[in-house]
């Protein structure tokens, strides 16, 4: 039921510089695709307001984001979760020196939850990779740099169902090779 991907930016400021924007919650919140407004509630702590549109449904949702840790200047780790709507998520910032550049690594993850988990799950995907494309895109925009051409730009989806599937298959083959044996 969660979805992740994963996206590259090369920028061609040093790492200090880039971690002056990265370390500022508000930074990050004006660059989210659908960015309305946000509260800083305190150091690890804040709430976005974003205008979110899941395909056939587009509505202003808030999202209060905590940092789990700030590592000055190479990471951080955060988790998400929708104040009015059941979803949760996270991801990761990872930034290290690439020449006169850096070179920077984002995680993102969503799991929608309650009554309806069902039936939204297969646009989470879809939805998280234009999030992450346009949230990528802004940044490195600001950062004078751009997304890798290239890099990997991986999805993966996992469900209870795929997760008992591939359980199963392992299951089978452990089974055949003690026959085999």
């Amino acid at each position: 039921m969660a979805a992740t991907t994963q996206r590259e930016l090369a920028v061609n400021k040093d790492i200090d510089s880039v971690w002056n924007f990265v370390s500022d919650m508000s930074n990050w919140a004006s660059k989210m695709p659908g960015y309305q407004s946000h509260e800083i509630i305190s150091d690890d702590d804040s709430a976005w307001t974003l205008n979110v549109d899941l395909g056939p449904f587009q509505r202003s949702i808030v999202v209060d984001v905590h940092v789990v840790s700030w590592d000055s200047p190479t990471g951080v780790v955060f988790n998400i979760k929708g104040r009015y709507e059941p979803f949760t998520g996270g991801g990761t910032y990872r930034a290290e020196p690439a020449g006169t550049g850096t070179m920077i690594v984002l995680d993102f993850s969503a799991q929608p939850g309650g009554s309806m988990a069902t039936m939204i799950t297969p646009l989470v995907g879809p939805v998280l990779e234009r999030i992450a494309d346009q949230f990528s895109s802004n940044l490195a925009q600001e950062l004078d740099g751009k997304v890798v051409e290239g890099a990997p730009a991986k999805t993966k989806t996992t469900t209870r169902r795929g997760l008992f599937k591939r359980l199963a298959q392992k299951i089978r083959a452990w089974l055949r090779s003690l026959r085999a044996g």
